[in-house]
């Protein structure tokens, strides 16, 4: 049997052959011992409470509860009307709406990609339109300070044909293109 009261200081963790330090492993015995006697007690404490209210909801005393006198109705209440759908009666109705007339757009619209500072950015955007199979075009612009290169497709005769080549585009990861009216 070993003497734990003279044992002194623990020794220093002996190095492994990789070069790194043993680690001494403490047994969780004592913490197991601990939290088996804080569950009994928990245990214990829940049955005592369940065995003293055992029997304690018979002891409660109903009281008779008093009856209102009761409204005495003059008239009895009228028969519940029976449901009766009529279908056929449904074909027979029109209705009508008035729309208001669109104004048809004589000017065909135009959609812009971008608008870039220099000439190999717009290039650039144009052949990734080109990937996509359309034809773009490059229109430089004068801003306040230096010129502007746009990148736009069209003329688009009708708007919905400009929304199709903007999903297109979208789904190739072109999500910046706008509809606006050609300018010519």
């Amino acid at each position: 049997m070993a003497d734990h009261a003279k044992k002194g200081r623990p020794k220093k963790p002996t190095r492994a052959k990789g070069g790194k330090a043993k680690q001494a492993t403490h047994s969780p015995k004592p913490r197991l011992w601990l939290m088996l006697i804080v569950v009994l007690v928990i245990c214990a404490g829940f049955g005592y409470f369940l065995f003293y209210i055992d029997g304690s909801a018979e002891k409660v005393t109903n009281t008779p509860v008093q009856n209102k006198p009761s409204i005495k109705q003059s008239k009895p209440l009228p028969k519940a009307p029976s449901e009766s759908w009529d279908y056929e009666k449904l074909d027979q109705k029109e209705i009508e709406v008035e729309l208001p007339e669109q104004q048809q757009n004589t000017r065909p619209y135009r959609l812009q990609c971008g608008s870039f500072k220099t000439m190999t950015q717009a290039d650039s955007m144009k052949a990734k339109i080109a990937f996509q199979g359309f034809e773009s075009f490059i229109k430089k612009v004068q801003g306040k300070t230096s010129p502007w290169y746009q990148v736009y497709l069209g003329p688009f005769e009708r708007k919905r044909s400009a929304e199709a080549a903007r999903h297109k585009l979208q789904r190739a990861g072109l999500n910046y293109c706008q509809i606006f009216l050609w300018q010519g």
